[in-house]
Formats: structure tokens, C-alpha cells, sequence
């Protein structure tokens, strides 16, 4: 039971992240304004859940449009929590930890919530 692996494309909300030079005009200026708006952006990428934790990577797309974007990886034992909220055409996956929140959304959000909960027993 200790060798399982989940790995499910996502976007993640990313509250830091920094659109890039590559990024010029009108897209620049949206990007900018909805990470204003929202309070970050929301970055697309896969999330993998081990035994050991999760682990969020930006995809390559996402990592050439944002300045600075770094794997989030979140030890199992900080997580106190995790539970599906609702979204737009997806589902939000709410992980609670000690450190604050991470979100991401991704098809089929109220299984895989339900799933690492009962993995991670929180």
C-alpha cells in the first residue's frame, strides 16, 4: 500500500506567479491584470500524489510564459486536509496544509479529493 502513484493533469492556482517577457501587448496586459484581479494566476501542469506527498509541476508551456516557476511539493505529513469545491467546467481540489492552502482544479476533482483523503487519511 505504501507504493502507490497518482499522477492527473491539472491547472494549479499559484499566487506568486509572473507572467513573462514572452508575453508582450494585450496578452501581457491581461495576464497581468487577471493575476491582480484573482490574486495569482492559474498554471497548467500535472499533479502526482505519492505516499510521500504531492508534488505540482508546471508543464513547458507554462514554464516558457512564467518568470520563476518552481515545483510545490507538500510532505504528507503537513497535510491536514482536502476536500473539492466547486468550479467552472472543473472542480477545485482544496489541499489544506501547514502552511496555508493549495488549489488545483482538474476533471474528475470530487473522486481524486476523495481519493487522497482516504490516502493520505486526513
Amino acid at each position: 500500500m505504501n507504493d502507490w502513484k497518482r499522477r492527473k493533469v491539472c491547472n494549479a492556482f499559484i499566487w506568486n506567479a509572473t507572467p513573462s517577457s514572452a508575453l508582450q501587448g494585450h496578452a501581457l496586459n491581461v495576464a497581468n491584470h487577471m493575476g491582480r484581479v484573482m490574486g495569482g494566476l492559474w498554471v497548467g501542469g500535472s499533479i502526482t500524489a505519492t505516499p510521500q506527498g504531492l508534488l505540482f509541476s508546471a508543464n513547458a508551456m507554462n514554464r516558457a510564459l512564467h518568470d520563476g516557476l518552481e515545483d510545490i511539493f507538500i510532505p504528507s505529513s503537513d497535510i491536514q486536509s482536502i476536500t473539492r469545491v466547486f468550479g467552472w467546467v472543473s472542480g477545485i481540489v482544496v489541499v489544506r496544509h501547514e502552511l496555508g492552502e493549495f488549489r488545483f482544479r482538474c476533471f474528475g476533482a470530487k473522486q481524486f479529493a476523495t481519493e487522497l483523503a482516504t490516502r493520505f487519511e486526513v
